[in-house]
């Protein structure tokens, strides 16, 4: 299932994380306590970026969710996976850019 979601995730990663990066660099780059309080909007935003993902492919690639689905995946699927691994390797990034810091 990981292997499917990366390869369904690869075909937008990069606007993902140009929203969640460039939301994080106008919030004046918060670290350590100052990123809980972040925490929410950023979430909010990811939220927000995949529903304009959703609407797009839904619109213009409608045909590209044919290969998935006939591996046994559904679209809500796909899109719950690629929400819940963009969240881990963003906020991951973030984790470890503070820990790094705070070395």
């Amino acid at each position: 299932m990981l292997s499917v979601v990366w390869l369904f995730y690869r075909q937008f990663w990069f606007f993902t994380n140009a929203v969640s990066w460039g939301g994080w660099l106008v919030a004046q780059v918060p670290l350590g306590d100052d990123l809980w309080l972040l925490f929410g909007p950023l979430f909010w935003l990811k939220f927000a970026s995949f529903g304009v993902i959703w609407y797009f492919m839904h619109t213009f690639s409608r045909q590209k969710y044919l290969f998935y689905q006939n591996m046994g995946h559904s679209i809500p699927r796909l899109f719950v996976g690629a929400f819940g691994l963009d969240m881990l390797l963003f906020f991951g990034g973030l984790a470890l850019i503070n820990w790094l810091i705070q070395v």
